[in-house]
């Protein structure tokens, strides 16, 4: 009787398998609960039911009675690799790069057929049917094949689409990223420190921004600057960005590396706790972008397929979830990675920034920028660069470098991993909290221009080529960024002659400085500062297109009287922040230290009589 009980125990096992091949077409539903209860149910028997049955049957007949059967040795060395084979995919996976786990996958489902076969051969009474077993073998292995695919059942303030038909998320409903962290460690690490995770509660000046825009424009106009800084809130339908920085106290986690915040957060409350910022969700659930207005992406977080226990909070059951997407990854895949999130088009829909009532007057145009740029080659392959292969691919010595290595702990490995520090120009927050991202920032700008000067007919001539950026430089709201020249001219005793481009003793600027930006202006062209939401005219717009050259003049008086030879030091500064912006922050965040002025190029060159 017990023989029965233990080949029913394995058919059910294995009817509970085949129904996850694709050929059945499960819905997403019904494939996590069939996969689960495979997974659960066939553990519990395997280790209390059919081990000790299998140890007893082989004693029995073959130690006591001696019996000879090569179906039943089979049968039992078949049974043993299938065991092994599954709790291996079960407790370490089938990731990509680990052989064992590919072996592992084939090993479990062929093998699975190949089982039953035998099981039919070892039975004692045979079945009434003229079915060929090796026929029956035959039929079995052609349902199996492996793919495992399923089947899928005037501008706004912001315009962000929910594609599920809702009209608001639950905080529930926007996963913790801490949640990715034990099977995409480094990604995370990276994320972790990255500006995108720190675009909101955790970063002062958008914070003293978005409570700016709500005093001069109404509170309403936050939801202009929180559609790409703070999507959770917006679709929680949240109408400003909360934070921690209360009074004049900065937060801890500006300057704490890792995500001990949202990693505690996790723990103490699950997904009860929003996340804001740029969560891995945000990124990784679009489905659609274009650069129509701000935030102009869509999103799509209920209609994920999630694995069973995958939303609990309990230790022992994110265990299994794990241990469920780990054993089969791919749906898990194809849920939070598209084709395009490698399109430069993914990339628009928060770098190209319009006033809300004109599309016609951009903000920040840095898609449309490189569009028209070099760089947007795709006839060429050796010279077409998209956004994530500067933003996203490792830097080494001040060049691009890609990292070899696996997005996913266990997986495949690649020889391009796409790094999460998003190096782009703000080294300084980040920099507060991992040098490595600083580093990373302030590599990649220095691969952007190149510098050249020359003397001739009593002017100095300062050459900037923008040589590495994809869109003019610098990008983003460009009157917040700080890029000039610095020129020192010294006679032959020393003595300087000539000079441009320092620092006043409050930290700003001097007035002979040639920096390189746009001003926005009010209708009155009067330069409308902090307040870029108000801009009605362009003042003056020196950027520098990439594949560009601009030439800045500084007249020499009296060159010919100089006392040749002449040594000039031309240096490109950038600073992230100026200082009558900082000065502003620091009002309200008085910790916060001054960003500091970073050198990208220095050309130094000897003249030694005047031209």
């Amino acid at each position: 009787m017990k023989n029965i009980h233990m080949k029913i125990y394995i058919i059910l096992m294995f009817v509970s398998g085949i129904f996850q091949l694709s050929i059945f077409g499960l819905s997403w539903e019904y494939f996590r609960m069939a996969q689960a209860v495979h997974i659960l149910s066939s553990a519990f028997v395997a280790i209390f039911l059919l081990l000790p049955f299998v140890n007893l049957h082989t004693y029995e007949y073959m130690i006591i009675k001696k019996a000879k059967s090569t179906s039943g040795v089979l049968l039992g060395l078949l049974l043993f690799f299938i065991i092994a084979s599954g709790f291996y995919l079960f407790l370490v996976g089938n990731r990509g790069s680990d052989a064992f786990g590919i072996y592992s996958y084939y090993t479990h489902l062929y093998g699975s057929f190949i089982l039953l076969f035998f099981l039919f051969l070892h039975a004692k009474k045979k079945i009434a049917t003229n079915a060929n077993p090796t026929l029956l073998l035959a039929l079995l292995l052609s349902i199996s094949y492996p793919t495992l695919s399923y089947s899928d059942d005037v501008q706004k303030l912001t315009n962000i689409k929910l594609e599920d038909g809702v009209s608001r998320y639950h905080n529930e409903d926007w996963t913790n990223s801490a949640k990715c962290k034990s099977c995409h460690t480094e990604i995370f690490n990276q994320w972790a420190d990255s500006n995108h995770r720190h675009l909101t509660g955790s970063n002062p000046y958008y914070m003293v921004m978005e409570n700016l825009a709500g005093a001069d424009m109404g509170d309403e106009f936050r939801q202009w600057c929180m559609g790409c800084h703070n999507p959770s809130a917006v679709t929680t339908k949240q109408k400003r960005s909360t934070h921690n920085m209360n009074g004049n106290h900065m937060p801890n986690f500006l300057f704490e590396s890792g995500a001990k915040d949202l990693i505690s957060d996790l723990k103490n409350h699950g997904n009860s706790r929003l996340e804001q910022g740029v969560s891995c969700v945000t990124c990784h659930r679009i489905t659609k972008t274009d650069s129509k207005g701000n935030s102009s992406y869509s999103l799509d977080l209920t209609n994920r397929k999630k694995y069973v226990f995958e939303d609990s909070n309990s230790d022992v059951a994110n265990f299994l979830s794990e241990k469920f997407i780990n054993s089969n990854p791919l749906v898990h895949k194809q849920s939070y990675s598209k084709e395009l999130y490698k399109k430069s088009s993914y990339c628009a829909s928060c770098h190209d920034e319009f006033l809300p009532e004109s599309s016609k007057r951009p903000i920040v145009s840095t898609f449309k920028e490189w569009e028209k740029s070099p760089f947007n080659n795709p006839k060429d392959p050796t010279k077409h660069k998209t956004c994530i292969d500067c933003h996203m691919t490792y830097l080494k010595d001040n060049k691009h470098s890609p990292l070899r290595g696996t997005s996913t702990t266990g997986g495949t490995i690649k020889d391009d991993i796409k790094v999460h520090y998003f190096a782009g120009a703000n080294h300084f927050l980040s920099g507060l909290k991992s040098k490595e991202h600083e580093d990373q920032t302030i590599q990649l700008l220095r691969t952007s221009a190149k510098v050249d000067v020359e003397i001739t007919k009593g002017k100095i001539l300062v050459g900037v080529k923008n040589i590495g950026a994809g869109h003019h430089l610098p990008t983003g709201v460009s009157d917040f960024r700080e890029l000039w020249l610095n020129i020192t001219i010294k006679d032959k005793n020393s003595k300087i002659v000539f000079s441009s481009g320092k620092l006043k003793d409050d930290g700003n600027l001097d007035t002979d400085a040639r920096p390189f930006m746009k001003v926005f202006g009010d209708e009155n062209s009067k330069p409308v500062g902090l307040l870029f939401w108000r801009y009605k005219k362009l003042i003056s717009d020196t950027r520098i297109p990439a594949g560009k050259r601009r030439v800045e003049s500084f007249d020499i008086s009296n060159y010919k009287n100089l006392k040749y030879p002449l040594s000039v030091e031309a240096k490109l500064n950038f600073r992230i922040y100026p200082q009558w912006a900082t000065d502003i922050v620091k009002r309200a965040y008085p910790q916060l230290p001054n960003p500091p002025v970073i050198t990208l190029q220095t050309v130094k060159k000897e003249f030694v009589k005047a031209k």
